[in-house]
């Protein structure tokens, strides 16, 4: 199954790797927070454990959104626009609330509302000229689904976080 990872599409680079064969200790990238990691519930046996196991991720559409920021590996699987507002589909290897830390710990980012409900998560936030909604929701017990509503700064058909959008 070939999937496109939106490597260029403004996504999270948080990759810490070293370079494969090298012995050097790997480094933090300037975006990459240096906070140490909080426990996720699939690591205390929390409720995401009765989730079934991830299958394989969808299959991956083109994408390319202006204002569009989404974790590394995450896999588009639509897109659509509604007016001013583009609406992006995907799937990433996080829980929703590595996905809200993901978005809670990126550096540019004005915060404006933030929702954790382990199964779900959902963020509001602005970053220049585009007003961006973003809701993770665990579809197996380290995968969610994603949706993201990127509109310009101002746009007042945005989502709500709580909105039950």
């Amino acid at each position: 199954m070939a999937a496109l990872l939106l490597a260029g599409c403004g996504g999270g680079g948080n990759d810490v790797t070293a370079p494969s064969g090298s012995t050097q200790t790997p480094q933090p990238s300037a975006q990459q927070s240096t906070k140490t990691p909080k426990p996720v519930p699939q690591d205390e046996g929390g409720p995401l454990m009765a989730l079934p196991d991830c299958a394989e991720p969808p299959e991956a559409v083109p994408a390319d959104v202006p204002g569009l920021i989404v974790p590394d590996g995450t896999v588009i699987t639509s897109v659509s626009e509604d007016g001013p507002l583009v609406s992006v589909e995907g799937y990433v290897e996080m829980t929703p609330i590595e996905v809200r830390m993901f978005y809670f710990e990126r550096p540019g980012l004005e915060l404006f509302e933030i929702e954790d409900e382990i199964f779900e998560a959902e963020t509001l936030y602005g970053q220049g000229e585009f007003r961006t909604y973003a809701k993770a929701r665990a579809v197996c017990n380290t995968g969610s689904e994603l949706l993201v509503v990127v509109g310009p700064a101002g746009t007042a058909a945005q989502p709500e976080v709580g909105g039950g959008n």
